[in-house]
Order: C-alpha cells, then sequence, then structure tokens
C-alpha cells in the first residue's frame, strides 16, 4: 500500500474550518454541493457559466495531457491512481493525441479559492449536452440497478485526468521512486515541490500550497494534469461534453457549484 498522503489530506480540512468561522450555514452548503455533484445529470449552461470571466469567477488552461492510447481514466492520482484501484478506464475512446486541461475557479471569501469544474477540451467547439461518462466493464468500481456505477472516489484531496498507457508510466515511476526513497510520501516527498511551483507561478488563481499541477513522466515524457477536487475528499461524476453535431467535444468533471456560494 501507497504511503498515505498526510499533507494534502490536512490540506483537505481548511474549508470546514474556513465555513465555521463565517455566519454560512455550513451543513446546508455542504448538503447542497454534494447533491451537485452527486447528480448524474448536469446543465450545459450551467457548465458555460462557470467559464466565463467575473469579477469572483475565472479559468485557466493548466496544462496538457498526452493521449497515446486514446483511453482514458478519471481518478484520484495519489490514492488510486497510484495503488491501481478504483480508477475507472472510460468506455469511449479519443483520438490519439494531445490535449488541453482547463479549470473554472471560483474566488469567494467564505470558502477562498476553489476549482470548480475540470475540463478537457477534445475539440475546439461548444458543449450543447453532458452524458455520464460510461466505465468499461472490466474496470468499473460497481454495479447498480441500471449497469456500471460511473464516477470515481477521491481520498487525497485530487483528481486527474490520464491516458491509460500514461497511467502505467505513472505507476511505474511511483514504485521506481518508492524503491530509490523507501519511508518516504510520493507526495510530502515529490509531488508538494511542483505544487509549491505551481502555486508560487499564479498565486491569485490557488490555495496555498497549489491546486494544479502538469505532470511530465521524466522517464517517458508523457504528461498528465492533477487538479485540488474542490472542496477535497467525496465521489465525482465525468460528463462526455456533445457539441450541435454530435461529436465529443470535451470531459468535465464538476466539483463545485459556484453559485451556492456566491
Amino acid at each position: 500500500m501507497w504511503p498515505f498522503c498526510k499533507k494534502r489530506k490536512e490540506k483537505t480540512k481548511e474549508t470546514k474550518q474556513q465555513l465555521s468561522e463565517s455566519e454560512l450555514n455550513v451543513q446546508e452548503l455542504f448538503a447542497k454541493n454534494l447533491k451537485y455533484i452527486s447528480k448524474t445529470e448536469v446543465s450545459a449552461v450551467d457548465i458555460e457559466r462557470q467559464f466565463l470571466k467575473s469579477q469572483t469567477r475565472f479559468y485557466l488552461t493548466v496544462g496538457h495531457i498526452d493521449c497515446p492510447r486514446g483511453e482514458i481514466v478519471v481518478s484520484d492520482p495519489l490514492c488510486y491512481l497510484a495503488a491501481g484501484k478504483m480508477c475507472p478506464h472510460l468506455a469511449l475512446r479519443v483520438p490519439v493525441g494531445i490535449y488541453p486541461v482547463e479549470v473554472s475557479i471560483l474566488r469567494n471569501p467564505h470558502v477562498g479559492i476553489r476549482m470548480c469544474t475540470a475540463r478537457l477540451k477534445i475539440k475546439d467547439t461548444k458543449a450543447v449536452s453532458y452524458v455520464c461518462a460510461e466505465p468499461t466493464d472490466e474496470t468499473a468500481i460497481g454495479k447498480c440497478a441500471d449497469g456500471n456505477l460511473t464516477g470515481f472516489p477521491v481520498e487525497a484531496g485530487m483528481m486527474s485526468f490520464c491516458d491509460a498507457q500514461v497511467v502505467e508510466e505513472y505507476q511505474g515511476f511511483l514504485e521506481d521512486w518508492q524503491k530509490d526513497n523507501p519511508g518516504k510520501n510520493h507526495y510530502n516527498d515529490y509531488f508538494a515541490d511542483y505544487f509549491a511551483k505551481s502555486e508560487e507561478a499564479l498565486p491569485a488563481y490557488q490555495c496555498k500550497d497549489g491546486d494544479f499541477i502538469e505532470w511530465t513522466n521524466p522517464k517517458s515524457n508523457h504528461k498528465m494534469v492533477m487538479i485540488a477536487s474542490g472542496f477535497g475528499d467525496g465521489f465525482y461524476q465525468c460528463y462526455w461534453g456533445y457539441d450541435c453535431n454530435q461529436d465529443v467535444c470535451e470531459l468535465i468533471v464538476p466539483m463545485v457549484n459556484p453559485d451556492i456560494f456566491e
């Protein structure tokens, strides 16, 4: 078992502390957002509004991912992806290529800076509808009455977009790193520096210690992207976005509904 990412785990507790110090109804706000991320339907209009800049809303391209196989994996990169479990591979494949990753961001006096929706752009067209992204039968994390369970769990406060081949390379890198660094933690003693540098470069868009990175595997030179998962641990859905020609143009993971906190 991989060492637990204590430093990142402690970071996810900051949100409840922030909210408890405000006059907001903590339980009600969290319940509303939990309901939002638990839904299996999402409004294209609402998602589009998150990617319009205003006094409190922003969005950035935070990196690119390499897709040498075209099989996308959406998961918690620090816990489950590293351990090779509960990281569903999406059944729908995308063309081999390199794709940008964007994230919409909320800056709010009550909850601070929060990553709202992560978006992998497949085509430079506008999504007009979204459909839950189905996992492959072999990698589904569970079954429900009408088929495979969609979505993925987060335990270390982080989500990622990654190609299946890049996942294998990532796991191989971590295995070798752990052998060379016995007793050390792959977040605290390796990735934390990357997040710190990201926050240093873009402090206006991230919380302390950083909220997103583009990481290049030094052995394969393939890239993946990691993004803080909204309010931390939980269960998140992912959706394919379709344009007006019914072509897949993006993949999204909604994590925070900014309307709830504004």
